[in-house]
């Protein structure tokens, strides 16, 4: 038999298989169930004619089948979580190569030419430095 818990997490798709199935069951006696478990066995079993053991089978079946949706939307929302996960990994890895890869073209260079690398260092920060006056400036008027 389905749990009143089991039936509440896949209430919407039983709704949408009992009245499918059994055209005579109207929207106002679903909402008079409210979810409801017994009352829902009681109401199909009274119109239906059904006994209580092929309404449970019927709803076991309803929530067993949405589950298995679950899970398959979850197995998916897991692997493209691990083939996101991946992609980050190899991005990150490429990007740490190359940022290693400039760094180490800095250093040779900066030991080649030490007077350039300290003067365009000194500009460099000159630059900068002027750029954030004129934004400073600009913010108090």
């Amino acid at each position: 038999m389905v749990s009143q818990e089991r039936l509440e997490g896949n209430w919407k798709r039983v709704l949408g298989a009992v009245t499918e199935k059994y055209a005579q069951i109207t929207g106002d006696d679903l909402q008079r169930v409210q979810g409801n478990v017994e009352q829902l066995i009681g109401l199909l079993e009274r119109k239906t004619g059904k006994s209580r053991e092929q309404i449970e089978a019927f709803i076991d079946n309803c929530c067993q089948s949405g589950e298995s949706a679950m899970n398959r939307v979850s197995g998916a929302a897991a692997e493209y979580a691990d083939m996101a996960g991946r992609a980050v990994r190899d991005n990150y890895q490429r990007l740490s190569g190359e940022a290693q890869r400039g760094y180490e073209y800095s250093v040779r260079s900066m030991q080649r030419r030490p007077l350039e690398s300290v003067a365009i260092a000194l500009g460099a920060g000159m630059l900068a430095g002027l750029a954030l006056g004129i934004t400073l400036l600009g913010r108090r008027r």
